[in-house]
């Protein structure tokens, strides 16, 4: 007989006591339930996604290829691109795995976070003029006060704070986007404030949730990963319109101070 069936026993009264059995299959219904609808989600948002600028590349590669002497930047602008938008397509899905498998791990090192968040934006800057991509009328505004030193993951700290700066870009038309970074007793919050047209409110109440956008250049994977990386570091982030003006503004803190073997190879749960 199946070990499926080893807890089917009979009493003298010939009562199945069946409860535990049941308690068991079911759980294992969930649980299979609950990766099948992950995997679900994965694939069609990887086919949706990876469609378009898949079609992009192969359309103006073949127009490249049909005219070898003809010189057309637009061409190899699209193409770079719409190559940048399926390399974070695929990082974004590769993370989105690692988290609801609790495979994604942090490597923690002491890191200087001002200087951090100063080369994160030359880096934005620089890699939208290369990518022919205008920043339009936006200023990124920063001003570093003092260094503070953090013991986090240094590249999903990144990772994190280049989410939002993304997020504020996408959604800011002209204006500025301001970036703080304020130390508060053991924590420091680092704030993205943009005057763009705001947070959507159909989308607020799940904007870190998997796939929540109202962007046409997105599938709402960003914060959601945003916000398991920081909860990971035993922080928390927040958003919120802003008061009086336009735009919104998204905050995370983390802890400044903590002891390596509270964070070593730290799993990242929902």
């Amino acid at each position: 007989m199946s070990n499926n069936f080893s807890e089917l026993t009979f009493d003298s009264k010939t009562t199945i006591k069946s409860g535990p059995v049941f308690e068991h299959t079911s759980s294992s219904f969930d649980i299979d339930k609950k990766y099948g609808k992950i995997q679900d989600e994965f694939v069609n948002i990887a086919s949706h996604e990876i469609k378009t600028p898949v079609q992009s590349i192969l359309t103006y590669s073949e127009l490249l290829y049909s005219n070898p002497n003809e010189i057309h930047p637009e061409y190899i602008e699209a193409i770079y691109r719409n190559a940048l938008r399926l390399q974070r397509l695929s990082k974004n899905l590769l993370d989105i795995t690692k988290v609801e498998n609790h495979t994604l791990t942090l490597k923690n090192e002491r890191f200087e976070i001002n200087g951090l968040v100063s080369s994160i934006i030359q880096d934005f800057v620089m890699h939208m003029r290369n990518s022919g991509i205008k920043t339009r009328n936006i200023q990124f505004l920063f001003s570093p006060k003092g260094r503070i030193f953090v013991y986090a993951d240094k590249d999903r700290i990144t990772q994190v704070i280049s989410n939002l700066i993304d997020n504020a870009f996408k959604f800011t038309q002209r204006g500025n986007i301001s970036i703080r970074v304020i130390k508060q007793d053991d924590q420091v919050i680092v704030s993205v404030d943009d005057s763009g047209i705001g947070i959507d409110k159909h989308v607020a109440s799940r904007l870190f949730s998997k796939f929540a956008t109202s962007s046409e250049n997105g599938v709402g994977l960003g914060l959601y990963i945003s916000k398991n990386i920081v909860e990971a570091h035993d922080g928390k982030i927040w958003a919120q319109n802003n008061l009086n003006r336009s735009g919104a503004t998204i905050s995370f803190q983390i802890p400044i101070k903590i002891h390596p073997e509270d964070l070593t190879n730290h799993q990242v749960f929902q």
